[in-house]
């Protein structure tokens, strides 16, 4: 902290008092007195709420907590009888409720944007048996409900990094296996060093983002479990641009020395395979060279490779190769490397034609974001009645270890 001073935390009902008559000011009241005590960040509406009124155990964040004073409601269970509120209650509510629905918009959007497929529960979902989610969950998590990309940014991500500026220069490793061991070490002698280096270029840092437009009514009656649907749809476009974005920097690098790939060609691997056929030896043997500390996690193709890999055998009949027993000789073996037979794999038209591009999605690629560049805007325009809302946010993608992806050349 860059100072002592405190700041004021006030329960819920006193913050939603003050917040539903002057929520401009209350926002920037608590921004300022943030930057007085140390906090370096341009602060989302849900953050300063959280910081002027800490979440107890068990309750919904402070955001939420706006939601239910203000009477709004984002979820519906019609099984159990509960509706989410039409949109009107954000308009007819006040400037306290106006400003609590460009929230909604961006909580929604970055549902999407920064979703984990592996996490049961996301931070902004509502907590079970609480004012949003008042009715009962079946036991069993069901993933395929939430609106996400086929193929989430979260997959193809090792590290998230935030920065304040519009430009970063990234950092590599230099590996040597040799120098990265930990080993006995002689009196007096060098202990050996892994190599970090920051990068002499910034990488390219884009904009992403959309909107949706509608008629003053249409807004007005829609449910509001109906308008986060419709943000989200927006928003995994974005996603699906994303992927395509990292996609690119995998193969061609981002843009400084030392970060595009090695490729490996088909009938290399296996002397006896047709260019454009994948075999299976050709694929173990490109698995192989994941060599640690590296291990071939994510795979990216088009939809026709894809379907090679899903179809590899073993030549003997077409009979694929998990159904192979040989009286318990062929799979008894079991390699030690670690998810050397679990390789997460997507297809999608903008992959390279003929290639499969593969990574460790653990050390491969860097997600650079710019703190304060998500923007939600709101405008009216009363020549055909209608309202548009706009979010934008500022990211780039930076190549952490270039060893960690390599590609599979089919054609050759």
């Amino acid at each position: 902290m860059a100072s002592k001073i405190q700041i004021k935390q006030i329960g819920t009902t006193e913050l939603w008092e003050q917040f539903s008559r002057n929520p401009v000011g209350v926002y920037t009241e608590i921004s300022d007195k943030m930057k007085d005590a140390g906090y370096n960040e341009a602060p989302t509406l849900s953050r300063a709420l959280e910081v002027a009124s800490p979440t107890e155990k068990g309750e919904p964040d402070a955001y939420r907590r706006m939601l239910r004073a203000a009477d709004i409601r984002t979820k519906s269970d019609p099984e159990a009888g509960y509706w989410a509120s039409e949109g009107k209650e954000f308009f007819d509510g006040g400037p306290g409720a106006r400003m609590l629905m460009m929230e909604f918009y961006a909580r929604e959007w970055r549902k999407v944007s920064f979703a984990n497929r592996r996490a049961v529960q996301l931070s902004g979902d509502g907590i079970v048996g609480s004012f949003e989610r008042p009715w009962a969950e079946a036991s069993s998590p069901r993933d395929s409900d939430r609106v996400e990309s086929a193929i989430p940014l979260s997959e193809l991500v090792a590290l998230t990094t935030p920065i304040t500026g519009n430009a970063y220069r990234t950092f590599y490793f230099e590996y040597d296996a040799e120098k990265a061991r930990l080993y006995r070490v002689g009196e007096s002698a060098d202990i050996p060093m892994m190599t970090v280096k920051s990068h002499k270029n910034a990488i390219d840092i884009f904009k992403y983002g959309g909107g949706i437009q509608s008629s003053y009514e249409e807004l007005r009656r829609m449910r509001v479990d109906r308008m986060a649907y419709l943000i989200q749809r927006m928003a995994v476009q974005t996603e699906i641009d994303k992927v395509a974005t990292v996609l690119d920097v995998m193969v061609n690098g981002d843009g400084n020395p030392n970060t595009t790939p090695t490729s490996y060609n088909l009938t290399a691997l296996d002397t006896g395979a047709q260019a454009n056929t994948l075999t299976l030896k050709a694929w173990l043997a490109f698995k192989m060279k994941f060599e640690p500390p590296y291990v071939l996690t994510s795979a990216l193709m088009q939809a026709d490779e894809a379907l090679q890999v899903a179809m590899l055998n073993t030549g003997s009949a077409n009979v694929p190769l998990v159904q192979v027993n040989l009286g318990g000789l062929g799979t008894g073996a079991v390699p030690m490397n670690r998810f050397s037979d679990s390789v997460r794999y997507g297809w999608l038209s903008g992959a390279p034609d003929n290639k499969i591009v593969a990574f460790d999605r653990r050390f491969a690629i860097e997600r650079v974001v710019e703190i304060g560049s998500n923007i939600t805007e709101y405008d009216r325009f009363i020549t055909n009645q209608t309202q548009i809302f706009t979010m934008t946010e500022v990211e780039g993608y930076a190549v952490m270890d270039a060893g960690a992806v390599k590609i599979l050349n089919l054609a050759a």
